[in-house]
């Protein structure tokens, strides 16, 4: 009884205060100790043999040729201005960073800075990289990040994995994030006048936000900085958008990366918390059942799978207020035409930008690496509570309507969901 209770007070991460590595560079996981599988480290191995070639090129042409071979769309382009991230020294107002990303890839670079990746390994969930565009005094170089990138990736805003996040901050007129006037992990619930600080944000929305400004002297002496509505088309009064793939920060594809990226973190968490547990459990006690109700593992599959159902249904999605939120015509064309459809060509990454984001409120990471990924205990527990919440007689945020079309296109096209549905409440 008492190894059970020490061992369930550090897997919740009430261990003794003593400095110990994080969870997830310790067996099974491993996390930097173990070679990653990805589309990156295989780029990698294609650079040391000589297989893949990239003369010298400005940084700009090497960003897209990155970009190109990751399959990441250019229409994805954010940009933020703040001082935030790794290569601060080369970000400011004029220099901001631009985010690019697909769903199981993220690209972030610099004018004169290094290319940045993350992209989601099958095992190791997501794995860090920088990448050293050629010049003529040296060849391309890749190198994977760990204690550089994972010191801020890895902390309560990544739910205590290696993961993504978007931050809102109060910049000061260099860049810098006025930290005594409060930050905010920016979410689906998080309103939108909470959102954008240190970010340019192309497009219109009905509620005022803090985007494409920064604190002027005398708001800095008060630490006042009201939202405001902005309606840009372009960045072409604000910044030099030449140096960039293209010139616009938009607010739709913000708003989805925002959803992304928390959505991403709680299926690394899940994936290694039933390793966690399951290791453990087999250690302590060699005839267990890992698949059994009494099990740690089975409870920690549990509690993960309805994070993650509650997460995958927009259950704390804020309301879009007046006529919602409208971007440029590229990225929402780009994001649908990726999406996984139906004979009929519904798909979840159909957007709606009126009251809520999406037209079918259950996220399209379902079909990501990211969920595929999880250990099949954990996807079966997310199915089983996935098929409870979209029953007709489930009380929930969702419409009759909308769950039906959400049952619709997740029996068509996602092949665990319709194995498993011959109980749910497909046909109540």
């Amino acid at each position: 009884m008492r190894q059970r209770l020490i061992l369930a007070l550090w897997l919740v991460g009430e261990a003794p205060v003593a400095a110990r590595p994080d969870f997830f560079e310790l067996p099974p996981i491993s996390y930097s100790q173990t070679a990653s599988q990805d589309a990156v480290a295989k780029l990698s191995r294609e650079v040391a043999r000589g297989d893949w070639v990239v003369p010298p090129s400005s940084g700009k042409e090497f960003l897209r040729v990155v970009l190109e071979k990751l399959d990441v769309p250019i229409e994805s382009q954010v940009l933020v201005f703040s001082k935030t991230s790794l290569q601060n020294s080369l970000i400011h107002r004029a220099n901001p960073r631009a985010l690019y990303f697909s769903m199981d890839t993220y690209v972030a670079w610099v004018p004169g800075g290094k290319v940045e990746v993350i992209i989601e390994d099958e095992k190791l969930g997501p794995v860090f990289y920088t990448i050293a565009p050629p010049r003529s005094d040296r060849p391309l170089r890749i190198e994977r990040a760990t204690d550089s990138c994972l010191q801020c990736h890895a902390s309560s805003r990544t739910e205590g994995v290696p993961g993504m996040f978007i931050r809102s901050v109060f910049p000061d007129q260099k860049s810098h994030p006025v930290l005594s006037a409060g930050t905010s992990l920016v979410t689906d619930s998080t309103p939108l006048k909470d959102r954008w600080g240190g970010w340019y944000v192309t497009g219109t929305s009905g509620d005022p936000h803090l985007g494409n400004r920064w604190l002027s002297t005398r708001e800095l002496d008060s630490q006042k900085f009201q939202p405001a509505v902005s309606a840009l088309v372009n960045l072409d009064s604000l910044i030099d958008t030449s140096k960039y793939l293209q010139a616009t920060s938009d607010i739709v594809a913000l708003m989805v990366l925002e959803h992304q990226c928390s959505m991403h973190n709680l299926l690394t968490k899940a994936k290694m918390a039933y390793r966690k547990a399951a290791y453990f459990q087999k250690s302590y006690h060699d005839d267990d059942d890992l698949d059994g109700k009494g099990g740690l593992a089975w409870k920690v599959a549990e509690n993960s799978a309805k994070e993650i159902v509650e997460s995958l249904l927009f259950t704390s999605e804020v309301t879009l207020g007046g006529d919602g939120v409208e971007g440029g015509e590229f990225f929402p064309k780009v994001f649908s035409r990726r999406g996984v459809k139906t004979a009929k060509n519904k798909t979840l990454r159909s957007l709606r930008l009126y009251e809520r984001i999406f037209k079918y409120r259950c996220s399209y990471m379902i079909y990501s690496k990211a969920f595929k990924g999880l250990p099949e205990q954990v996807k079966e527990r997310v199915f089983h509570h996935l098929r409870l919440a979209l029953s007709n007689d489930s009380k929930s945020h969702l419409s009759f309507r909308e769950k039906k079309g959400i049952r619709q296109i997740l029996t068509e096209t996602l092949p665990g969901f319709k194995s498993e549905s011959e109980h749910s409440a497909e046909g109540q």
